[in-house]
C-alpha cells in the first residue's frame, strides 16, 4: 500500500509570511509599548492644549470685540450730543463775535473816515506819482474838501518826484472825502476809503445774517 500526501505549498508560504509579519510587530517589549502609549498620550494632550488655547483666544477676542461694539453703541448717542452741543456753542459764539465786530465798525469807521480819509487819499496819490514818473502828464482828482486840505502836500509830493508842470489837479464833485482818481499815459488808479469800509461792513453783515440767532447758554 502506498501513501499520497496532498500539500498546498502556496498556502503554507502565505501562512509563514503572515506569521513573520506578526512576529515583527510583536518584537517590542511591554515597557516599550507602555512608553509609546505614554508618548502618544502626551502628544495628544499637548495638541489638545494648543487647540484649546487657540480656541480660547478666538473666543476671548470675540468677547472683547462684542464689548467694544456694545461700548461704542452706548457712547455714540452721548458723543453725538456732545458734538452737536459744541457746534451750537461755537456757532453762537461766532454770532456774538460778529455782533461785536459790527458794533465796533459802526462806531469806528465814521471816525476813521473823518480823520483818516484824506491821509489815505494822499498816500495813494504819492503811490500813483511814483508809478507814473515817466508819463508826460498826470491828472489827479479829489473831492473839493480833499483838494483844499491836501493842496500843499500834493505840491510838495509833485516837486519831490520832479513832475512840476506835468500834473493837473482838480476837484470832482462825484468823489467823496477819501476818494482819489489818478490817470497817466499808460494807466490809472482809483481809490475809495469809504468803499473799503463799506465792503468790510457788508461782509460782516452778510456773515451775521447767515449765523444763528440763538444766544450762548449762561
Amino acid at each position: 500500500m502506498s501513501l499520497v500526501f496532498n500539500r498546498d505549498f502556496d498556502l503554507e508560504l502565505a501562512r509563514e509570511d503572515q506569521q513573520a509579519r506578526r512576529d515583527a510587530r510583536a518584537r517590542h517589549t511591554p515597557e516599550e509599548l507602555a512608553e509609546a502609549v505614554a508618548e502618544a498620550r502626551a502628544e495628544g494632550f499637548a495638541e489638545g492644549r494648543l487647540t484649546g488655547h487657540a480656541e480660547g483666544l478666538t473666543e476671548a477676542a470675540s468677547r472683547d470685540e462684542a464689548r467694544r461694539v456694545a461700548a461704542l453703541d452706548a457712547l455714540l448717542p452721548q458723543m453725538t450730543a456732545t458734538v452737536q452741543a459744541a457746534d451750537s456753542h461755537r456757532a453762537a459764539l461766532e454770532a456774538q463775535l460778529l455782533d461785536f465786530a459790527l458794533s465796533v465798525c459802526d462806531q469806528v469807521f465814521p471816525e476813521l473816515l473823518k480823520h483818516r480819509a484824506h491821509d489815505r487819499a494822499l498816500a495813494q496819490v504819492r503811490r500813483a506819482l511814483s508809478v507814473g514818473l515817466g508819463s508826460s502828464s498826470l491828472r489827479i482828482a479829489l473831492s473839493a474838501e480833499g483838494l483844499r486840505l491836501l493842496r500843499g502836500e500834493l505840491d510838495s509830493a509833485i516837486a519831490d518826484c520832479g513832475l512840476e508842470g506835468r500834473v493837473e489837479m482838480q476837484a470832482d464833485p462825484s468823489l467823496a472825502d477819501g476818494d482819489v482818481r489818478v490817470t497817466w499815459d499808460s494807466g490809472f488808479l482809483e481809490y475809495s476809503y469809504a468803499s473799503i469800509c463799506n465792503r468790510i461792513l457788508r461782509v460782516l453783515r452778510d456773515a451775521r445774517a447767515a449765523a444763528p440767532t440763538r444766544c450762548l447758554e449762561s
